[in-house]
């Protein structure tokens, strides 16, 4: 197989692995939330969405970085490392949501990031997306990771990582730059139900997380 049907064969499966996975879900109304919520002064909504693409990118490009570097590492080892952590926050993400909770309001001096630095928050969003993406869908990233163990260098390898990271991250641009009227019907939608959009997704979220530390990960037999 040659290097642009690997890349492409990469892309495919990375584009496949969110659209595909139960627990990624809530984090697509999530994210147009995300963009409704930014202010006047912030960048295009389509540039926040290359931001974010460019987040999941840059944590595939991290995890094809210790796969290419420290050999051995499989995908168990790479999950188990970043997923309970990722999935805790999502936990206490979906608890804000839930309960509709503004920590913020106790700090009158200090403005969330996502109102101060949006081009930032969604860079990390596109981060924290790639993490939780991982342990969601083990059909695809198990069939990518069997591939990467037949990669014949480090560059190839690394490109095929990169290519994964920007089929993940596709969807996410997508919504981001379909066409405006359309993705304003969306975000009028979820603007004007935003409590309701906020528990049902705080709900979601929360009950997965919960799922995946504690059956997935059992990490309250690992506290024991």
């Amino acid at each position: 197989m040659g290097f642009l049907a690997e890349a492409a064969t990469s892309f495919t499966l990375g584009l496949a692995t969110p659209l595909s996975a139960v627990c990624v879900v809530p984090l697509y109304p999530g994210f147009l939330a995300f963009l409704s919520n930014q202010g006047d002064d912030a960048p295009p909504i389509a540039v926040l969405g290359v931001l974010v693409a460019l987040g999941v990118v840059t944590f595939m490009a991290t995890v094809g970085l210790l796969f290419t570097t420290v050999l051995g590492t499989s995908l168990t080892a790479v999950v188990g490392t970043v997923s309970p952590p990722a999935f805790g926050l999502l936990a206490l993400l979906g608890a804000v949501l839930l309960f509709d909770l503004h920590p913020q309001a106790r700090l009158p001096t200090a403005e969330p990031s996502q109102t101060t630095r949006p081009s930032l928050s969604a860079f990390a969003y596109g981060g924290f997306f790639g993490a939780i993406v991982l342990p969601c869908n083990p059909g695809f990233i198990s069939a990518f990771f069997a591939r990467a163990f037949l990669f014949s260098d480090p560059v190839t390898s690394m490109a095929n990582f990169l290519a994964f990271g920007v089929g993940m991250g596709t969807p996410l641009l997508a919504f981001a730059v379909v066409s405006e009227p359309w993705r304003d019907r969306v975000l009028g939608v979820l603007t004007d139900h935003r409590r309701a959009v906020n528990a049902a997704t705080g709900l979601v979220l929360l009950g997965i997380s919960l799922y995946y530390l504690l059956v997935v990960f059992e990490v309250a037999g690992s506290l024991v």
